[in-house]
């Protein structure tokens, strides 16, 4: 079973329970801060990921760093992953259970790459734009790539927008390519 597809199980199912029991907020919180130490802290993610250390071993590292600071449901579910042995897929599982979160809130991520900082009068007018185009909240991810010349690449889940200078510079060569322009004739 492939990695992404375990994590996908496992955060289903907690999102699911974390809705049954309504505390899908405090538990997307709880997925955030353990994203974020995972993140930063390299030595805990290859302690998850050692075969070496026994899951008893784990389960204590997890309860004395996420004790005080992640709720009840989150604690526990922590301690069932660790005791299936899949804790090397949880930084994975968090990750898709804030996708399911996003995806329930309709809230979406989008991309936003330019060759130069975009103004908050072209921000906004982007977000609007697209909360018109998706019917959703918008999360704007900006980043400013010098290399695109000019104009912006917008990517979202599967769909990507170019209309950058680079890319359009891009196919002008190829299409250029293309032509020959010598003829033999004899």
């Amino acid at each position: 079973m492939p990695n992404s597809l375990i994590a996908k199980r496992y955060a289903k199912a907690l999102f699911e329970l974390a809705l049954e029991l309504n505390v899908v907020e405090k538990t997307k919180s709880d997925m955030e801060l353990i994203i974020s130490v995972c993140l930063s802290n390299k030595d805990f993610t290859q302690l998850l990921r050692s075969p070496v250390i026994r899951s008893e071993k784990k389960q204590n590292v997890i309860r004395a760093i996420f004790n005080d600071k992640i709720s009840e449901l989150s604690m526990r579910y922590l301690n069932i992953i660790t005791r299936k042995k899949r804790e090397s897929f949880i930084s994975q599982i968090a990750e898709e259970f804030i996708l399911a979160y996003k995806k329930f809130k309709n809230i979406f991520t989008i991309y936003f790459e330019s060759a130069i900082t975009i103004n908050d009068e072209i921000r906004k007018k982007v977000i609007t734009l697209l909360e018109d185009q998706t019917k959703g909240t918008v999360e704007l991810i900006e980043e400013v790539k010098k290399e695109l010349i000019g104009g912006f690449v917008m990517s979202y889940d599967d769909y990507k927008y170019d209309a950058s200078i680079a890319y359009q510079l891009k196919r002008l060569k190829k299409s250029s390519a293309e032509i020959n322009l010598f003829k033999r004739e004899y």
